[in-house]
């Protein structure tokens, strides 16, 4: 009795450990090559768009973010950048206030109050009928706000993400890890956008039309919660890789892990929040996408724990493989970690190491948000460095995509 609970334990922890990164990704894959993304109708209408930009102590970034933005080939007359300078300390404000062009409009709020905050204040002063959400130190790829605004043509259409790449070379193995996570997202948001939903829209370029912004809640995290909105208001939102941000990569996995810890702190704080009204309007293909993009990720730390645990307890040829394979994989998660410690490159030692790195800021996310400790603040970060703006044309002249290796 006792081996048989062991392996309907282990099978249903494989299970749920396997399901969000392969098996849903497969489905999506299957469900959208039977799909396509309806061609937005001719318009011959340019609407007017607001890229708001809240910072905090951005002064080594804000200038080349502006440079990127007010550069792309968007008409001029229909473009406005509105930066909200939230409680910085250094001299963001002064370089914003600086700038001649007269697209610009700085708004400074003396204290601090968070990212939430700041972006209300700042749409409330917008006057753009399509909101682009993006990070200070995310550099625009040419072409970028005008690739996401093209799908708003479809009235059906309430949100569309692009993706943040990560432009920097050298020891920041950080980068060639995230750059790998990036390509596995894009080809997950890419099959979700087929069918209408995106189970979060990238935080560093997207947008969303004005009629459906709404006051965010301090500790909200706005690129999970605009597509749920979205859905509940009975739109559809879109993915265009094409449209994209380089910045610079974290500095490590620790950086990393304390930015998702906080993400995902949010996140369980939107889904059980937001969770009961997409069922009541009966929103099942977003609740689909929210559980196995999202949910069934940020708990896979618990579904590990449970393949080991079950494996530890059966008794069998089945459980004496998987302890190996498990041995095989956290020792070359653990050599990643050395790496990184060391200065070294990760190369093959980049996904298991940042597959464990994400499981258990899921697990320290969860916690987190039982205590009560989610956060209504960011901090910068970085600098975006000559590498990074020079990324933004190698990725360009090299049109990326997510299936294509660069």
């Amino acid at each position: 009795m006792r081996n048989l609970l062991a392996h309907v334990g282990f099978w249903l922890s494989a299970i749920a450990v396997s399901y969000p990164y392969v098996l849903y990704p497969a489905l999506l894959s299957a469900i959208a090559r039977r799909r396509r993304v309806p061609t937005p109708p001719a318009s011959s209408e340019t609407p007017s768009v607001s890229v708001i930009i809240a910072a905090y102590n951005e002064a080594a970034v804000i200038a080349r973010k502006l440079d990127s933005t007010l550069s792309q080939d968007y008409p001029a007359s229909r473009l406005e950048v509105v930066v909200v300078s939230d409680g910085s300390t250094d001299r963001t404000a002064e370089i914003v206030a600086a700038c001649p062009d007269s697209r610009i409009r700085l708004l400074v709020r003396s204290a601090r109050q968070g990212k939430s905050a700041a972006l209300n204040c700042g749409v409330r002063e917008a006057r753009g009928d399509i909101l682009v959400f993006t990070d200070a130190n995310a550099l625009f790829a040419p072409g970028a706000i005008r690739r996401l605004v093209e799908p708003f043509a479809d009235p059906r259409v309430g949100l569309v993400s692009g993706q943040g790449l990560y432009g920097e070379t050298g020891n920041g193995t950080a980068r060639a890890v995230a750059n790998g996570y990036v390509r596995f997202e894009a080809l997950v948001k890419s099959g979700e956008g087929v069918l209408g939903f995106v189970a979060g829209a990238d935080g560093a370029i997207y947008a969303i039309r004005r009629a459906l912004y709404e006051d965010l809640p301090p500790t909200y995290v706005n690129d999970l919660l605009h597509p749920i909105a979205a859905a509940l208001a009975g739109y559809k939102s879109r993915f265009d890789p094409e449209a994209y941000t380089v910045e610079p990569a974290s500095h490590g996995a620790g950086q990393e892990l304390q930015r998702h810890v906080r993400i995902i702190a949010q996140g369980f704080a939107i889904l059980i929040a937001m969770g009961p009204q997409l069922a009541r309007r009966r929103r099942w293909k977003a609740l689909w996408m929210l559980a196995s993009h999202r949910f069934l990720r940020w708990i896979s730390a618990f579904a590990l724990a449970g393949v080991l645990g079950t494996s530890l307890a059966g008794h069998g040829l089945l459980f004496k493989i998987a302890l190996l394979a498990q041995g095989v994989f956290y020792a070359t998660a653990a050599a990643g970690w050395l790496a990184e410690r060391t200065g070294r490159r990760l190369g093959l030692l980049a996904a298991p190491y940042y597959f464990c790195v994400v499981s258990a800021a899921g697990a320290l996310g969860l916690l987190r948000f039982v205590r009560g400790g989610v956060d209504a603040t960011w901090a910068p970060r970085g600098d975006v460095s000559d590498r990074a703006v020079g990324a933004v044309a190698d990725v360009a002249a090299d049109r990326w995509s997510p299936g294509r290796e660069r």
